[in-house]
């Protein structure tokens, strides 16, 4: 017992409780996202809370703190001559639907994608409220430095960044994400690849390579074992036509004549005209909706119910906007599938071949081929692909990191296995910091590490028939400090760690057996 347990006064009885157990290891969360982007508000009791890293669990806090989806309104153009994309056709014109302004934001629809693909807590960053200046490469730098001094965010996810004005804006973004995350070495960054919104299957053979080396340009050469790339974009399904009403047709654009008119509203005529030639009463009822659309007190929801369930092709053209809105970069869903994998298989095992949830498909497709060159590209800097497969959908085919020509950090799973133990045991050594550098201290440190390795060998978390065979931890004298070591304050604790590195290429051999 202590001395100073007997050094009492007053006569009494005394209780003194011992520990039984030695301090142990606790593992960090692995999947905990910080999303940066711009949002509809940042308010909580009517507080501003622009660029602060607010933590949310669910969809609901976020539209109560951030409010929605920014509302992108549409022109009604006619469809250049000859060509064969088109949104819709009336009165055998053809026409396409083109954003008013070059204003989008991702983060909310991106938000919707963690969500149905697994995802939990997060934490959040408003760089600034939606308006037609559109992203800002300055804005989302800002963000990220207010999500450096947050403590818990183990990725760092910017679905917004795909939207700056050019690749060197998206350069410097990828780069500063790359950059925090291997100095802080408590978090990963998952990247989308710029310019992939201009890839059509037309093109795709001819544009790949410009987009994916621009990309490799873009991220630059340093922290690269930190961050992932996802390829391509997906055809989501989380906005609906329910959604999308006559608000998002751009009300400014008159048709002309008559010239009280919106282009909308004189479309919708022509339909209505041509479906209830023979009904007059019930043309002029639509008729009636129709002039609705410009009148400010309308009750929004109805009128457009009416216009929806009176004319079909309108329904249409509410789809057409939908789709458009529902491509979305890959980041947000790759988070929550980060998430699910976490929670159901271990931060140990690859987050892929999982198919994604709320997707239809990738919005290009590519034969093996194309993605060899993308997953074992010359300079190692590997993009993962999302790919369809008949019956199973937009699936995550590929595991490796932007550092792919590293033995030691060019799999996902082992860099994101390894920020989780460093970060549990670094936390776990905070109370030992000016402790006795003594063998006490020693024994206890590696008795404190080597049960919790030997946990997470337990769980599948590290290779080895034995536990010897999966970690090795030391610290003494002799072992991994000298004597000067020891005079100059130096304590080092040496983990060893054979880890799991994924299956990626399964190669099945037969041979055939002659009769005997």
């Amino acid at each position: 017992m202590p001395g100073t347990f007997k050094n009492r006064t007053t006569p009494g009885v005394y209780v003194t409780e011992f520990n039984a157990f030695p301090p142990s290891v606790v593992g960090v969360q692995t999947a905990i996202p910080g999303f940066i982007g711009y949002t509809e508000k940042a308010e909580i009791d009517g507080k501003p809370v622009f660029g602060k890293p607010i933590m949310i669990n669910s969809l609901a806090d976020y539209e109560q703190i951030f409010g929605g989806a920014y509302k992108t309104i549409y022109d009604i153009m006619p469809a250049p001559a000859n060509s064969s994309n088109w949104d819709f056709t009336v009165s055998d014109v053809n026409y396409n639907l083109a954003p008013t302004q070059q204003s989008r934001f991702n983060l909310y629809y991106s938000l919707r994608l963690f969500y149905d693909n697994g995802g939990g807590t997060c934490y959040v960053v408003s760089v600034g409220a939606y308006s037609n200046a559109g992203v800002e490469e300055p804005k989302l730098q800002d963000g990220l430095a207010a999500m450096r001094e947050q403590v818990g965010p183990t990725m760092l996810v910017a679905p917004d960044a795909v939207l700056l004005r050019n690749s060197s804006d998206f350069a410097k973004v990828a780069k500063k994400m790359l950059q925090q995350s291997m100095e802080l070495q408590d978090r990963v960054a998952v990247l989308d690849v710029y310019g992939t919104e201009t890839l059509t299957q037309q093109n795709l053979n001819t544009q790949l390579n410009t987009v994916i080396e621009q990309f490799h340009t873009d991220v630059g050469s340093v922290g690269l074992s930190y961050g992932m790339g996802y390829f391509p974009f997906l055809n989501a399904s989380v906005v609906g036509s329910s959604d999308i009403n006559y608000t998002n047709f751009n009300p400014d654009q008159m048709a002309g004549s008559p010239p009280d008119e919106t282009e909308l509203q004189k479309l919708l005529r022509e339909v209505a005209s041509s479906l209830y030639a023979d009904q007059p009463a019930k043309r002029d009822a639509v008729y009636g909706y129709i002039d609705e659309i410009t009148n400010p007190e309308a009750d929004v929801t109805t009128v457009n119910q009416n216009l929806t369930n009176a004319l079909p092709p309108y329904q249409q053209w509410q789809n057409v906007i939908a789709t458009k809105l529902n491509v979305l970069p890959p980041s947000g869903a790759m988070a929550g599938v980060f998430t699910y994998n976490d929670l159901t298989r271990g931060v140990w095992n690859a987050p892929a071949n999982i198919v994604l949830a709320s997707v239809v498909s990738p919005t290009v497709n590519l034969n093996d081929e194309q993605q060899g060159n993308l997953n074992v590209p010359l300079d190692g800097k590997a993009v993962d692909v999302i790919r369809y497969f008949v019956g199973r959908g937009a699936v995550v085919w590929g595991a490796r990191t932007l550092d792919g020509n590293s033995n030691d950090w060019r799999y996902i799973q082992v860099r994101r296995t390894i920020v989780y133990v460093e970060q549990s045991i670094k936390n776990a050594l905070n109370p030992f910091v000016f402790a006795a550098n003594d063998g006490q201290t020693w024994t206890t440190v590696i008795s404190m590490v080597s049960n919790f390795l030997e946990g997470l060998w337990t769980q599948g978390g590290l290779m080895g028939d034995k536990a010897s065979d999966a970690y090795n931890v030391q610290c003494g004298l002799g072992s991994t400090m000298t004597p000067t070591d020891i005079l100059q304050g130096y304590m080092i604790v040496q983990v060893m760690l054979q880890l799991i590195r994924p299956a990626e290429f399964i190669e099945l051999t037969f041979k055939q057996k002659m009769g005997n």
